[in-house]
């Protein structure tokens, strides 16, 4: 695998359906699917009996040109038809590299891009659980002419088959999914470090199953503001699949919005909604010099209690990883 330009033998350990890493050994995990299941929502399917594929891939290439060095094919895989809250749309798939577009003499990581478009700030949870070897993965990214150009989100497992992370999408418009495997994830600005090179994984065998499910918007918790120092803070840990949600009453001037992460494991982002409208967005800077998360708005009507939502880029720790997001009013 690459690391920093040089190519250095791999230590990653891969584990199979229904196990996961433990001191460097594969061990039954009892909060995955066994082998012969998948992932669907909450829950571990037959796919080859109980299972209803909403969506089948479409013929390659497929990977829409969602980011540099993706298959160069301007059409998607599919566009995804959200159900309703709390049931899940399901995709299955092959990752198969099948041509040499770069001239490089090896064959090209396979990507399937599928369309979504929502029509106001969404949640949803989606897993992406890989068979016949394949490490599944995907990479999101909103719209470049729409409201959140910058949008861009990872979901990878780098000790099992199966992603799955919630992405809250922020304003309503068109977001891409395009799912890979982990090993080929090294795309898009803010990629995580051990997202692989690049490399294209799968065969012939290679499959997904992936389920997008809406959630409800879970009740945000109120951030007190100090009356002396103008300044409220709130504190936890995000897990891989998790997003926290705020509020606090904002001032007519400016207010600054900040998400700190000290884990490498995890790069911060922060969306602000106000009255149903994306107000403010911004992503960690990874560096150097790497940079929190953090939004400057000045177009909020006194006394308003906007929606505030710490998320993440990619997460790829083993454990929740901890998070200070602090409001000053200046």
């Amino acid at each position: 695998m690459e690391i920093d330009g040089i190519c250095v033998p791999s230590s990653m350990i891969t584990c199979g359906d229904g196990t996961k890493l433990d001191n460097a050994q594969c061990v039954v995990d009892p909060e995955s699917c066994q082998a012969g299941t998948v992932l669907i929502g909450h829950h571990c399917v037959d796919p080859t009996s109980t299972l209803v594929v909403d969506l089948e891939e479409s013929a390659e290439p497929n990977g829409g040109g969602i980011a540099l060095g993706v298959e160069a094919s301007p059409l998607p895989a599919g566009t995804i038809t959200l159900k309703a809250p709390g049931v899940p749309y399901v995709i299955h798939g092959h990752l198969t590299p099948f041509r040499d577009a770069d001239g490089d003499g090896q064959l090209d990581p396979d990507f399937d891009t599928y369309l979504i478009t929502v029509t106001a700030p969404t949640l949803l949870a989606i897993s992406v659980d890989g068979t016949g070897g394949a490490q599944g993965a995907f990479y999101a990214i909103g719209d470049a002419r729409g409201p959140v150009p910058a949008y861009e989100r990872y979901g990878l497992n780098l000790t099992g088959d199966t992603s799955r992370r919630r992405l809250f999408l922020p304003a309503a418009g068109l977001y891409r999914l395009a799912i890979t495997d982990t090993r080929s994830l090294a795309v898009g600005k803010n990629r995580p470090r051990p997202a692989g090179s690049g490399g294209a994984a799968g065969s012939a065998v290679a499959e997904y199953y992936a389920s997008i499910t809406v959630e409800p918007m879970p009740a945000p918790t109120a951030i007190a503001i100090s009356e002396t120092t103008g300044t409220g803070t709130a504190q936890g840990a995000l897990a891989t699949d998790e997003v926290e949600l705020f509020t606090a009453r904002l001032g007519g001037g400016v207010n600054d919005l900040r998400e700190d992460i000290p884990g490498a494991a995890a790069a911060a982002s922060l969306a602000v909604v106000n009255l149903g409208q994306l107000a403010g967005y911004a992503d960690e800077n990874p560096g150097p010099p790497a940079t929190a998360a953090e939004v400057m708005l000045t177009s909020i009507t006194p006394g308003d209690s906007p929606l505030i939502v710490a998320d993440t880029v990619y997460h790829y720790g083993p454990g929740p990883e901890p998070f200070t997001l602090t409001v000053t009013l200046r």
